[in-house]
């Protein structure tokens, strides 16, 4: 009997109490205002998420500010940069686009061991002629989320 009453006491707590919402992992990618950036924001943030389950927020930066300095102040995780920076790793480089390069957290902190590796292969994967179709699609009307995502389904990346 006093274990029926008890549990029957846990479960009106339970169901009285506000749940909270378990979230994954979420890495923040610095993103100028620029077409060619916010193509490639939805290119990795899709691409990251379908491979490893890690979200991808973009943080938009002000024209004129430096993606190097918001890595470094650890404002961004991974940002596009026009040039290499020292001290930063490149994770992805497609010729005539921005750079996508990281901070140290996404290839030092365990909740991202994956990230790093599946950006590489992208990197492997991904050709000019392949950007410069998905900036057809969206000139032509579709989301850039959207493009990328029927662009690695015909290729059978995700």
């Amino acid at each position: 009997m006093a274990v029926r009453a008890l549990t029957l006491l846990l479960a009106l707590l339970l169901t009285a109490l506000p749940a909270a919402a378990c979230f994954g992992p979420k890495l923040y990618l610095g993103v100028a205002a620029e077409p060619r950036q916010e193509l490639l924001f939805a290119v990795v943030s899709l691409y990251v998420q379908e491979k490893t389950g890690v979200e991808s927020e973009m943080v938009p930066l002000a024209a004129g500010v430096d993606p190097a300095a918001e890595l470094r102040a650890e404002r961004v995780d991974l940002a596009f940069a026009a040039v290499p920076v020292s001290g930063a790793e490149t994770l992805l480089a497609v010729a005539g686009y921005p750079l996508l390069i990281a901070g140290h957290r996404p290839l030092t902190d365990l909740q991202f061991t994956t990230v790093a590796p599946a950006l590489r292969k992208l990197a492997s994967l991904l050709t000019v002629a392949d950007l410069h179709t998905l900036e057809s699609r969206v000139a032509a009307g579709e989301t850039p989320l959207a493009a990328a995502r029927r662009l690695f389904k015909e290729r059978r990346w995700i």
